[in-house]
Formats: C-alpha cells, structure tokens, sequence
C-alpha cells in the first residue's frame, strides 16, 4: 500500500494460491508466461543446482525424476501451466508463451501494452524490446540476480543461462525423452494448448 499505483509485483504463484483470491475474479491484471516443458525442466534443474536452499546436488537424471513426479520447485508444470491456461480468456489475465517471446518480441510487447491499455510510440516500444532481450537483461542488475551473491552456490552457472527454444535436446536421453512424451501427450490431450519444443 505504500507503493503508488499502478504497481507490479513477479510471481512464480499457482493460479490457486495467488494473493487476494481467484486471479480471474480480481481488479488486478496477470500477465502469464509459459515455457515448453523440457526447456523448462532444464531451466529448473540449473537453477535448482545453483541456490543453496535448494539443496540439491544432484545430477540432471535425479532431476528429471523430481520434474516429471511433480517435485521439483513450484510442483506441476502441468498443473501450474494448465490452471493459469483454463482462464486465458479472462480480461484481465494474459497467457504469453516464452518460445513466441523469442520469435516476436515487438509483438509480445505490443500485447502487454494492450492488454495493460498503454499507448506507446514506437520508439518506446524499440527501446523496451532492445532492454528486454536476452543478451540485455543477462548483462543488467537490475534482471540478472547477480546482487544475491550469498544465496548461490560458487560456480554455479549464471542466473540467465543460454536463453533459447530447444537446449533439452542436450540433456535428455532417448529413455527420458519416451517418458516425458508419453506424459505430456496424456496430460495434454484435449487441453488446447501448444508449444514449440525447437
């Protein structure tokens, strides 16, 4: 409340546990970016691997049993992702996905600006684009976590990593690959969501 309005505050939150009650049913506004799942999975397990809360020293085989029980941190991909995507329609939440943030970034700026009804000339929107690419927000503070020096573990990779579609492709096997399709073909049958996974 000290904070003038309009304020906007990041979360890793499940639908269900987001503050102030059912996001659908709020005044506030949610913008809700998805990563393909794989990607997603590797993503966890470095940056499970490089918080010391975490406690995790295993390998990525460990991992990928943690992720695809459920385990890993903010439990379910599928849940989490499918509960946020069954209120897509909601006029005051925005479902975003990372791999059409990496095809368009323009377009996905253009949309939140929308969506949060803010008119931007086009020189702003070049300029939030350039802020807002990887090899920018790697570099900046302000993004890149580099001032939370104490809750890392030495060497451990940088908080952003590599940053694109496709890396599971070096870290799942052919068993683990099986496994998961499996998975994600059951769970996601009749769901009506998509993603690119390269």
């Amino acid at each position: 409340e000290d904070l003038s309005s309009p304020r906007a505050f990041k979360s890793h939150t499940n639908y269900e546990f987001m503050p102030g009650g059912e996001p659908a049913k709020s005044p506030a506004k949610y913008i809700y970016i998805a990563r393909n799942p794989k990607d997603t999975a590797v993503s966890l397990y470095y940056h499970a691997r490089s918080i010391k809360a975490f406690e995790f020293t295993g390998d990525w085989n460990a991992f990928f049993k943690f992720f695809i029980t459920g385990r890993a941190e903010g439990g379910s991909w599928f849940n989490h992702v499918l509960e946020w995507w069954n209120y897509r329609d909601a006029s005051n939440i925005l479902f975003l996905k990372f791999e059409d943030m990496k095809d368009d970034l323009k377009l996905t700026v253009e949309k939140i600006a929308e969506f949060m009804n803010i008119q931007l000339q086009p020189e702003i929107v070049e300029k939030i684009v350039s802020l807002s690419t990887f090899d920018n927000m790697k570099v900046n503070p302000a993004a890149n976590m580099s001032w939370i020096v104490s809750h890392r573990r030495e060497g451990s990779v940088p908080f952003f990593r590599k940053g694109i579609v496709g890396d599971w492709k070096n870290h799942f096997t052919e068993d683990q690959l099986s496994e998961f399709d499996d998975e994600y073909a059951r769970i996601m049958a009749g769901t009506g969501l998509d993603f690119k996974f390269e």
